[in-house]
């Protein structure tokens, strides 16, 4: 239903021309969940930003950049054509498309009740009365597990707790109906049991309302539960792409298997953990070659520092950007 083809996005800035995301390609299917896994700073918010044409006035796509989504009446829209401030955005922006934003306290208004902006939201897209609107925003708020909903309707954010106030997100992202979901590591912020019942919550309604779904998280141990597909992105470039399973089982690139060796377990108390050695890079200062080869353990010398990788496919089904997957292994040590 989404199809992305070489999304690149560049900034005018006082320092000049910056690129955060370089070629991203990515797909997803009707119904089923892609996982946009990577450290902050490597693009996963500005790349789904795009999707909805959220990026600020000065963000700029390239000329090849192609995003075309297949609308709930099976028309094709090239997202990157839509005008701005057009009734086609609008329609696509919630109508089709929905987003849980990162922080919920800084994405609803502080001086409208949660009600008034769901309110709002569904007579914008479903063309209904404020009467019938309001039962629908009561209805949603029961459906993402909040109680006595016809009161709570009424509150103001800060009356919520910060897993409420989540769940009030998630309704309010669903209110209009969307074919799309796009989650903004909406479980960063909460505590570990309300984290699982967050994404409890969101396999059951995508279940139940047979949506597609974009989930963005730094932690492939949230992934491991909710995606059917991961796509691991590093300064502004998908590096690995596959199913969830295969991924996680046999990771192909140094960056995915540092991201799962950083995850704590309860097996390994007594180990000391294992993060990814050193930052990820500013777009500004982009290393030459592979992004990666500064931070990689594995880098090949005068190839990993020197060349930018293709995207290869070790297997079926899967692919990477790494030049250990290459014919030519010699020379190698840490660049």
């Amino acid at each position: 239903m989404l199809n992305v083809e070489n999304l690149s996005i560049s900034f005018g800035t006082d320092e000049g021309l910056i690129t955060p995301v370089q070629g991203v390609s990515f797909w997803v299917e009707a119904g089923k969940t892609l996982g946009l896994v990577g450290e902050s700073g490597s693009g996963k918010s500005i790349t789904t930003k795009a999707l909805m044409r959220l990026l600020p006035g000065n963000a700029h796509l390239s000329p090849e950049t192609r995003i075309t989504y297949r609308s709930k009446n099976g028309k094709e829209i090239e997202v990157e054509k839509i005008k701005p401030r057009s009734r086609e955005l609008r329609a696509l922006r919630g109508g089709e498309i929905g987003m849980i934003f990162q922080e919920p306290m800084a994405s609803f208004s502080p001086v409208y009740s949660i009600g008034n902006q769901m309110i709002e939201a569904i007579r914008l897209h479903r063309g209904c009365g404020k009467r019938e609107a309001r039962e629908l925003a009561v209805e949603m708020l029961q459906k993402v597990g909040i109680s006595n909903a016809a009161v709570r309707i009424d509150q103001y954010p800060h009356e919520m707790s910060g897993g409420m106030r989540q769940r009030a997100m998630i309704a309010l992202a669903l209110s209009a109906g969307p074919a799309l979901l796009i989650a903004d590591e909406p479980t960063t912020a909460l505590d570990v049991t309300i984290q699982a019942q967050v994404l409890d919550l969101m396999r059951e309604l995508q279940r139940d309302l047979g949506m597609a779904m974009i989930f963005i998280t730094h932690d492939l141990g949230v992934i491991a539960q909710i995606a059917d597909e991961v796509a691991v992105m590093y300064l502004g470039t998908i590096v690995e792409r596959g199913a969830t399973r295969d991924v996680i089982r046999d990771p192909k690139h140094p960056y995915t298997q540092g991201l799962l060796k950083a995850i704590p377990s309860l097996e390994t108390l007594h180990d000391r953990l294992s993060p990814v050695p050193g930052d990820i890079p500013s777009p500004t200062e982009r290393p030459s070659g592979c992004p990666f080869h500064t931070r990689c353990p594995d880098a090949i010398n005068n190839i990993c520092n020197v060349r930018t990788p293709v995207e290869l496919t070790p297997a079926p089904g899967r692919a990477v950007r790494c030049w250990l997957h290459d014919e030519p292994k010699s020379g190698r040590s840490a660049a």
